[in-house]
């Protein structure tokens, strides 16, 4: 296996990296995170648009054929 496996504590260096690691992993994740929560929001505005558009063109009193 090519992974070096550390037998004792991690050393000033290897905690620097790892930390730098996870704070881009962490960084990512929040950018996609909030890209999915805009997208969602979006798509919940369009839903409600779709539905206010129905229930305002089945509201409209329809003329009478006999009147």
């Amino acid at each position: 296996m090519s992974k070096e496996q550390h037998v004792g504590p991690l050393q000033g260096r290897d905690l620097i990296s790892l930390a730098q690691k996870l704070a881009r992993d962490a960084e990512r994740h929040a950018i996609l995170s909030a890209s999915l929560a805009s997208q969602a929001d979006r798509l919940m505005v369009a839903g409600l648009r779709q539905l206010e558009l129905k229930q305002a063109a089945g509201s409209k009193p329809r003329p009478r054929a006999g009147a």
